[in-house]
């Protein structure tokens, strides 16, 4: 006990420790949307995303994870505005989103002379690179999550469950759908700069996947995934200590590991 305490008395370590403890307590939740609104193949096209926007931030002069933050939401805000009024099919506009990214991002390398191992480091991330500054900007976000969930907790429920209901009922449904693509696209851009892209599904959408498997109504899924979400990445973080490993990778492993005990537990407990 009293070598972790000593470990987080050093900025660097302390930093990614508050990171990685909000991040799992609060944008885990966001799991919770992703799996009912079934966009899974969301967060996915929002790391191609990020990847354009990385490129784009360092020929503009700018850093690679600077231009992902600006991108990343607002690809996914116009993702579900389009997606919502001119009824395109998820697929269809994650298809789209994640080709013209590709093809935007390979140009930019082509033509402005980016370095590519900047560009592809976006998909890295470094938890030990968290300045003050960072956690704070994680911190204001997750607010921002609690709270949209807590003041819009009743429309937010009505159109997960059926949109053209919601709409009966005078619930704002593009709004709302476009209120949880900003937060959805926020939360991805903060997981690239914690854990990298290729373990953003550690941060949302696996604690989200297993608090489903228990939950009995759409407020407990929400407690569950950020339990779920504070383990893993505590944990994560804790065996990465520990064991003098990658911090990233050991949340993801700690969080596959949470959603395979749960689809073992529920399993059972359906016999």
């Amino acid at each position: 006990m009293s070598e972790a305490l000593e470990l987080l008395s050093i900025p660097v370590i302390r930093h990614a420790f508050l990171g990685m403890l909000i991040a799992g307590a609060t944008l885990s939740t966001l799991g919770v949307v992703i799996v009912s609104l079934h966009l899974m193949a969301l967060r996915f096209t929002l790391m191609h995303v990020g990847l354009l926007g990385a490129a784009a931030g360092l020929s503009l002069g700018f850093s690679a994870t600077a231009g992902a933050f600006v991108l990343v939401p607002t690809a996914s805000v116009l993702m579900g505005t389009l997606g919502q009024r001119y009824r395109f099919t998820a697929s269809s506009m994650t298809g789209f989103f994640m080709t013209g990214s590709l093809a935007g991002a390979f140009l930019l390398l082509a033509r402005a002379g980016v370095p590519a191992m900047d560009v592809f480091g976006i998909f890295a991330g470094n938890i030990l690179m968290l300045t003050r500054t960072d956690v704070v900007m994680v911190a204001v976000l997750g607010v921002v999550v609690v709270l949209a969930f807590a003041i819009g907790y009743r429309e937010i429920q009505a159109v997960l469950l059926d949109r053209d209901l919601a709409l009966a009922l005078g619930v704002p449904v593009e709004a709302v759908i476009a209120g949880m693509f900003l937060l959805l696209g926020a939360a991805v851009a903060i997981a690239l700069r914690l854990v990298g892209a290729l373990l953003v599904d550690a941060v949302i959408l696996l604690p989200g996947i297993a608090a489903l498997r228990f939950a009995r109504g759409f407020g407990s899924a929400l407690l569950l995934s950020s339990l779920f979400g504070t383990i893993a990445c505590v944990g994560g973080f804790v065996v990465a200590l520990q064991f003098d490993l990658p911090i990233g990778a050991s949340a993801a492993a700690v969080s596959s590991a949470l959603l395979g005990l749960s689809a073992l537990v529920t399993r059972k407990a359906a016999r």
